[in-house]
């Protein structure tokens, strides 16, 4: 499956702000990056390849309860083909 440009750039920013997040020292500024994340993920994470995160952002969207949503809606359409 090819990623469209729009899920690249959802992927490259959820990526990149889990990347950051176990960097940050400030409190206030980590919990609202915590936030911005949750929010991309719940948007946008459903339609994007779990297959093509890296294995820091993977990490940090597991430790905060978030990986679960990546690829939901790709695993769905699978599983529909695979049963007709």
């Amino acid at each position: 499956m090819t990623e469209t440009q729009e899920q690249w750039y959802n992927r490259q920013a959820i990526e990149r702000l889990a990347q950051h997040i176990p960097f940050e020292q400030d409190k206030a500024s980590k919990s609202e990056q915590i936030e911005m994340l949750r929010g991309l993920v719940l948007r946008h994470g459903a339609s994007i390849d779990p297959e093509l995160f890296g294995f820091e952002a993977q990490s940090e969207l597991i430790r905060l309860g978030l990986w679960h949503r990546i690829g939901r809606e790709i695993t769905y359409k699978d599983e529909d083909y695979h049963h007709e």
